[in-house]
């Protein structure tokens, strides 16, 4: 295919700060088996992208662990593949993120030898199951210098990173920025195509001034001045942004119903992640699981009611969960009541213990506390 793709891992994820202390954004869990980086990097495989990079500042040792042996994704390759892209090490490094132009700037030499005339951006926060390949033939007819991936607003209308209004032909006539969108407008999803060129040239000019936003001081700043035409591509699918723990939380359970989670993990297009042997999950005789994702090599003796299971969850006998996300390798003793709660991985909740949050505000235990 003739695009180069490259992840933000990090962007939008100051909120979900109790997750991303220690591990990236795009390595944090999501829907059982799977962490977030795992649905736009297999969206990318499955359009036909062999060649992708990974941006990472900080926090990433549990990313690069997920992603090492890439070949679930087929991009262990000698020519292309997917590559990490730390930050150069030095001691002038910053470490917040200052802007997407400024990320990219560690990926300048790899995408100037980047063998393609296309470059897809795309973060990692957003979940969703989409071809790219219709997204970029649009981009080529349409004939704008950028193609932006958007949803259209209608039963929530909420604030968005980038919202969008656009005419019949397509062209976005409205560019703003961390704003209110109103029903009908449509609301970005943190993927655009740009050209390989303009997006190399922009990197160069305006890191050099000390310039690091990508969307307010190049395509907002240049779309106003009437120089940069851009062309919007909706997406009618099943698309979940996490930006804070409560999305997490709602999108976490969200994906229970079959409504939306058939459309994002489908059979035609399936969601790769990194395998690792388990047994099959092991069912009690007193257990009573209803409307759960449950991931393999986990012990369910309790009873489960609208959950999500990562991988080696243990649940004792008499534990009544509802509502609850348990990650890898947690352990939920015997008679404990737990609702609207999310355990971090490796954490153990004592015998006895009982936990109630509310579904706009979820009792979070971090990683490897013990309860």
């Amino acid at each position: 295919m003739n695009m180069t793709g490259i992840i933000f891992s990090e962007m939008y994820g100051e909120d979900l700060g109790v997750f991303t202390h220690d591990r990236n954004l795009a390595a944090i869990p999501f829907g059982g088996r799977y962490r977030l980086v795992d649905f736009v990097l297999s969206n990318m495989v499955n359009s036909g992208i062999n060649n992708v990079g990974v941006l990472a500042k900080q926090h990433y040792h549990s990313l690069m662990d997920h992603l090492a042996n890439n070949q679930e994704w087929d991009l262990n390759r000698k020519n292309g593949g997917l590559l990490l892209l730390p930050p150069f090490a030095s001691e002038a490094v910053n470490h917040n993120n200052r802007g997407k132009l400024d990320e990219l700037r560690n990926a300048l030499n790899y995408l100037e030898n980047a063998n393609t005339p296309y470059v897809l951006l795309a973060d990692a926060y957003v979940v969703y199951n989409m071809d790219y390949r219709p997204m970029l033939q649009a981009h080529i007819d349409s004939g704008a210098d950028v193609t932006i991936a958007a949803t259209r607003v209608e039963d929530n209308p909420g604030a968005f990173p980038s919202v969008f209004q656009a005419g019949r032909s397509g062209r976005i006539t409205s560019y703003a920025l961390n704003c209110t969108a109103r029903t009908g407008d449509y609301a970005g999803m943190g993927a655009l195509i740009i050209s390989r060129q303009l997006l190399t040239s922009a990197i160069r000019e305006y890191t050099a001034r000390g310039i690091y936003h990508l969307e307010r001081d190049f395509i907002q700043h240049q779309f106003n001045r009437g120089q940069l035409s851009l062309n919007l591509y909706e997406f009618k699918g099943v698309c979940l942004r996490i930006r804070d723990v409560n999305e997490y939380f709602q999108n976490s359970m969200a994906i229970i119903n079959e409504e939306v989670g058939g459309p994002l993990f489908r059979g035609d297009r399936p969601i790769y992640t990194r395998v690792t042997d388990e047994v099959p999950t092991y069912y009690g005789p007193a257990c009573s699981v209803s409307a759960c994702v449950i991931a393999d090599g986990c012990s369910i003796e309790g009873e489960a009611d609208h959950c999500v299971f990562s991988r080696g969850v243990r649940v004792g006998k008499g534990a009544k969960l509802k509502n609850c996300i348990i990650m890898e390798g947690s352990v939920v003793g015997e008679n404990v009541e737990l609702e609207n709660v999310i355990v971090d991985k490796w954490a153990n909740i004592t015998a006895g213990a009982e936990l109630k949050g509310l579904t706009t505000n979820p009792v979070i235990i971090r990683k490897g506390a013990t309860v």
